[in-house]
């Protein structure tokens, strides 16, 4: 890979100790990858996961800062271990915040959120960017036109450095798609979309799909899709003619012409939602909506949905939101409005905090959720069984206490 005079002197140490090891970082991803150079990103969203960081990891973002370690493009942050808006509530979280602070430190706008699309937070189209988080991956390169890889610690060697080996979503041969899915099916919830993204990121494969017959889908309906598209599979971009913005044409997006659609109608959604709901009624203990992040769209939906009932005495309701959407929901009455009902609603955390079902149930906890980020998640995570459906039905199954299926049918 070749290095300018300037890369070669930061990777040699003519400079802090920090964008040395930067350098070194993506040196060795690039010559990996068989990126032929560094090139400039205009930002970088990270990742500091403290389940999965823990005291190394802390150990290692700190010392970046006591380093000299400045980031020199704008530099965000997704979602954290705790609730900043309750206070640090476990050990795990004296390590959250010494990452947080050294980021903040380095220049680091504290966002907290898995979804700071919602707070404006967003590239532009064809710009370079180094994002962590699968799911804002997906969304940045498929929706808004952006390019980023799938980056993981190398996000914050992006940010140290302003650059980034070229590769895969940075070179647009990589971009085009190998697969056309034409979908024949009403999609209503947020929640078809999570199945469509699934069942699309299997059937895709390793082949970059289009996809077709989504006229109707909005914001919130492409931030659940594209996180179940990532936690589905491995590809970091789908193309959506008139959405994608380098795709407004089927044929840009899929220029072999030899290509023909793969259909998806109302049997294949209704035999992916039998994947995460076993259509039976089920008494649930949790309910989590807000994965990715809800925007304000959600929240009002949830205080339309609960009409001002109350949450069944026993059940934990959480709703999980970033600091900026908590704010406006505060000032808007929503937050008022769902604490009045029993909702907990949290900011900056992770939709699986450190305290979820912890030691509070004598049997396996029922998880009812609206994302299947979440149900794909949890289980692996914390110990619990999983309902997987719409907003309404999560709604009601905090009211009862009990979960009642969608059904089968799909129409």
């Amino acid at each position: 890979m070749r290095l300018t005079t300037e890369q070669r002197r930061l990777l040699d140490g003519h400079g802090d100790a920090a964008s040395k090891q930067a350098m070194a970082m993506l040196a060795a991803v690039g010559g990996a990858m068989g990126a032929d150079a560094l090139i400039p990103v205009a930002s970088a969203h990270i990742v500091l996961d403290a389940f999965a960081m823990g005291r190394p990891g802390a150990d290692w973002v700190v010392s970046l800062a006591e380093q000299g370690g400045r980031f020199v493009v704008p530099t965000s942050i997704n979602a954290i271990s705790y609730d900043r808006s309750a206070g640090t509530v476990a050990e795990v979280d004296g390590h959250q915040s010494r990452m947080l602070e050294a980021c903040q430190a380095m220049g680091a706008v504290p966002s907290c959120s898995c979804n700071p699309f919602s707070q404006g937070i967003a590239p532009s189209f064809g710009q370079h960017v180094a994002w962590s988080e699968s799911a804002t991956t997906a969304y940045l390169n498929a929706v808004l036109g952006a390019r980023s890889n799938r980056e993981g610690a190398t996000a914050i060697a992006s940010a140290l450095t302003g650059l980034t080996p070229r590769y895969g979503m940075h070179d647009p041969a990589e971009r085009l798609a190998g697969a056309w899915f034409e979908v024949d099916a009403p999609l209503r919830e947020a929640s078809d979309y999570g199945l469509l993204g699934a069942l699309l990121a299997r059937r895709a494969g390793d082949r970059i799909p289009v996809v077709t017959g989504l006229d109707d889908a909005c914001s919130e309906h492409l931030f659940g899709f594209a996180a179940s598209f990532a936690i589905s599979g491995n590809l970091s971009i789908f193309h959506i003619p008139g959405v994608t913005p380098e795709a407004p044409m089927l044929r840009e997006a899929l220029p072999d012409e030899s290509v023909r659609p793969e259909k998806i109608g109302p049997a294949d959604l209704a035999a992916e939602l039998a994947r995460y709901e076993r259509g039976e009624v089920r008494a649930v203990d949790l309910v989590t909506i807000g994965a990715p992040h809800a925007t304000i769209q959600d929240i009002r939906e949830v205080v339309s949905l609960l009409a001002g009932r109350r949450v069944k005495p026993g059940i934990e309701f959480t709703l999980t939101t970033n600091c900026s959407n908590y704010e406006v929901a505060a000032r808007g009455g929503l937050l008022r409005a769902l604490e009045a009902s029993g909702v907990r609603v949290t900011a900056d955390r992770m939709c699986f905090g450190c305290d979820l079902g912890a030691g509070k149930f004598s049997h396996r906890a029922v998880l009812a959720t609206n994302s299947l980020k979440a149900a794909l998640s949890a289980p692996g995570t914390r110990e619990v069984e999983t309902c997987y459906g719409t907003t309404r039905q999560c709604v009601e199954a905090a009211i009862t206490g009990t979960w009642t299926p969608r059904g089968q049918e799909w129409n």
